[in-house]
């Protein structure tokens, strides 16, 4: 946990960070150096130092929101110090988020920044760092990453906790289930695979990093809710992102509003819309589905309401409320052309 002092001191200097922040290549040189400043002021926690070689590094994260706490294994000193280099290197200084639109930047910081975190070369402060790095990141190429909007309470500190740490846990076991826990060679190897197998069931339907950067993004370009103009191209690539996303969505409120009925929290009825709009999400929110409505498009645009950081379910909504509009506006304006043409043969 970290103290009020601390807390205060590192605040400030990723504050100045912000005014002031550190001109470099996005290399190891440049991360050591944020670090750095943010750390200054706080001798014990090396600043600008990589942490020592260990046997195993781990960490035993408490949730904030709840009881539950989250292992997550990080990377051993000698697989950073082979790994960090080249994953640094792949950014080419920042100039290969180049002209990225907001997905693609949303999926090329939430990778950086999932890989770096497993790298976690600090002792202390690995999060506060690659918070003020990747914001620079997205800065250098015409976005402001928005972390604060992660930081509003408890519930969403844990999601980019949640979504961090389970993308650091596939980095570390790529498609982890229960049967490779059973086939574990050791005793230490099979209580270690349990649990992270567990938290990746436990966990299935919370937001991928990708979504939680998405959100912090948009809030951060975005100050107010617009009406937005897409073609069919950008309508289906939103489709595409937001689907999968919002399935789980829909899925993790069903649950949540039923465990909230149980315990008398909330009425039933709030369950039933719920589970109406999974129902909804499932069988005419799906790209199939909005595709097929999308070919009947003639303009080739649809116009949504944008809501900046609206959780995936929502931006599946917007995108077929502005399909119904399009479509009901062609109908509104073919409907006098065809009266015309019959007033003329009737004449």
């Amino acid at each position: 946990m970290v103290d009020h002092r601390e807390a205060f001191l590192t605040a400030t200097r990723q504050a100045e960070l912000v005014l002031n922040p550190v001109r470099g290549e996005f290399d190891i040189a440049h991360l050591r150096e944020v670090h750095r400043r943010i750390f200054q002021d706080l001798p014990h926690h090396g600043p600008g130092e990589f942490r020592p070689d260990a046997p195993g590094h781990f960490k035993h994260r408490a949730l904030e929101s709840s009881r539950a706490t989250v292992l997550v294994p990080y990377a051993l000193r000698p697989e950073t110090d082979r790994l960090l280099e080249p994953t640094l290197a792949a950014l080419q200084g920042g100039k290969a988020l180049r002209g990225f639109d907001l997905l693609e930047m949303s999926e090329a910081v939430a990778q950086t920044y999932a890989r770096l975190d497993f790298l976690h070369p600090f002792r202390e402060g690995n999060s506060r760092t690659l918070r003020t790095f990747t914001e620079q990141l997205a800065r250098e190429n015409g976005y402001r990453l928005d972390w604060g909007t992660t930081n509003a309470n408890a519930k969403t500190r844990d999601e980019l906790y949640i979504a961090r740490d389970l993308a650091v846990i596939q980095i570390r076991n790529p498609g982890l289930t229960m049967k490779d826990a059973m086939e574990a060679a050791t005793r230490e190897e099979y209580e270690i695979k349990y649990q992270l197998a567990d938290q990746l069931q436990r966990y299935r339907l919370a937001d991928p990093l990708s979504e939680v950067v998405r959100r912090s993004l948009e809030r951060g370009r975005d100050p107010e809710a617009y009406d937005r103009r897409m073609t069919v191209t950008e309508v289906v690539r939103e489709i595409a992102s937001a689907e999968p996303i919002a399935v789980k969505q829909s899925e993790r409120l069903v649950e949540e509003t039923r465990l909230a009925v149980l315990r008398n929290e909330t009425p039933a009825s709030v369950h039933e819309r719920a589970t109406d709009l999974h129902d909804w999400v499932v069988k005419d929110g799906n790209m199939a589905a909005l595709a097929g409505q999308l070919e009947r498009v003639e303009s080739g645009h649809i116009t949504i309401r944008h809501v900046p950081g609206a959780p995936a379910i929502e931006r599946l909504e917007a995108v077929a409320d502005g399909i119904g509009r399009e479509l009901a506006q062609q109908r509104s304006i073919s409907t006098p052309v065809r009266n015309t043409m019959r007033d003329d043969l009737e004449r």
